[in-house]
């Protein structure tokens, strides 16, 4: 008898430590989903927007085999977009070059200028495709990226069906210009150029997100390096705005070799409505410049 009593206290407690450590090891997998939870729907949340209008301050700087700086050009500019076409107002370009500085303003002006009567271009045959379908005309792709849009759910897989693809560890409070924020790390578990790792930064009261920092799970052919930071303002509660990118890209064949480092700053924020008059916005006062992407 004694030695049964003894089996029996042995497995009892056997079986409470092994629900403790499952319950113990629950408790952070619950708390992780239910932050990502909150994440997305915070993110689903944002009021879309396509026409806006930024003072943006532009920095390339191309590098030669070793990262050391063979030209820098900077451009302050104000970009608007309204239905899909982007126009940029060229203040003045600055490129310099071993040492010396050169106004290159006109020329850049120039291939804006371009630019602008290129997407004019593309516009107009898409309306005209969208006026002749059985003709089998198709409305060309818009290049949303160009009009300064993104699908952030390529960069943002929260939600309960894309998590899937992804470890995700939550950090201790961390801080981001000298703001305690949370700090959420993101593991892609498939090694291809279509699924992204990295880091985001979030309010820990608010849980709006202020920024991310993601690269491919896999380099794309010919790329060995690939890095993107975007930095967020929250426009009147509800618009998610570009603050600040940065873009690192190494890459190319050996002919034609790409190395740069490309920085936008925004400020001056304006949303905008379909006849391009301003919707919503902000002073100048309430924005703190930070190196973009």
């Amino acid at each position: 008898m004694p030695g049964k009593a003894v089996k029996k206290l042995f497995f009892i407690c056997g079986l409470f430590a092994f629900l403790s450590g499952a319950m113990h090891s629950r408790a952070p997998q619950a708390a992780l989903d239910a932050f990502l939870d909150k994440a997305a729907a915070k993110i689903k949340a944002y009021t879309e927007y396509e026409n806006w209008k930024a003072s943006v301050v532009s920095s390339t700087t191309v590098m030669d085999k070793n990262w050391t700086p063979e030209s820098v050009q900077v451009v302050t500019k104000t970009i608007k977009v309204v239905n899909e076409l982007r126009e940029e107002e060229i203040l003045i370009a600055l490129e310099t070059k071993k040492g010396k500085t050169k106004d290159i303003t006109q020329k850049v002006a120039e291939e804006a200028r371009k630019d602008f009567e290129r997407s004019k271009k593309r516009i107009a045959e898409g309306e005209k495709a969208k006026k002749r379908p059985s003709e089998g005309a198709q409305k060309p792709k818009s290049d949303g990226r160009r009009q300064g849009r993104m699908d952030l759910g390529e960069f943002l897989p929260f939600s309960a069906e894309k998590r899937v693809d992804y470890d995700f560890r939550l950090e201790e409070t961390g801080l981001l210009n000298g703001k305690p924020v949370l700090i959420l790390n993101m593991a892609s578990k498939v090694k291809d150029e279509d699924h992204f790792e990295g880091r985001f930064w979030f309010d820990p009261e608010s849980t709006d997100l202020l920024q991310i920092e993601v690269k491919p799970a896999h380099m794309p052919k010919m790329v060995k390096e690939f890095e993107m930071r975007m930095a967020f303002d929250i426009l009147q509660g509800r618009f998610l705005t570009l603050k600040s990118t940065y873009i690192k890209i190494n890459g190319g064949i050996f002919i034609k070799h790409i190395r740069q480092v490309i920085e936008d700053n925004y400020t001056d924020f304006e949303i905008l409505d379909g006849s391009g008059q301003r919707s919503a916005g902000r002073s100048p006062s309430e924005f703190s410049p930070v190196p973009d992407f």
